[in-house]
């Protein structure tokens, strides 16, 4: 696992995520990984996929409860979801 996570760190670096959830959701996360989920949750991120997002930054903040960039991620996930632009959006 841990050759997966320094090859997904890289490919997550070069903007290539989908490399990083072919290396990283394959099935062996087996115990909660904070380093690999908050991986996946950037990942997630950038692709705006909210929930997959914040369910594993979730998962991060589970097995640490003071990491302050999962939930920093957490904050601004919850912040993109209740957005509503009252002109906008009314008939």
């Amino acid at each position: 696992m841990n050759e997966n996570l320094t090859k997904a760190k890289e490919a997550y670096e070069r903007g290539d995520v989908d490399e990083v959830f072919s290396l990283l959701n394959n099935g062996e996360i087996n115990e909660p990984d904070p380093e690999a989920n908050m991986l996946l949750g950037m990942s997630y991120y950038k692709m705006q996929q909210w929930g997959n997002a914040l369910n594993c930054f979730n998962s991060v903040t589970s097995v640490e409860p003071e990491n302050k960039n999962a939930k920093g991620y957490i904050d601004m996930i919850q912040n993109i979801l209740k957005f509503y632009h009252k002109e906008q959006y009314n008939p």
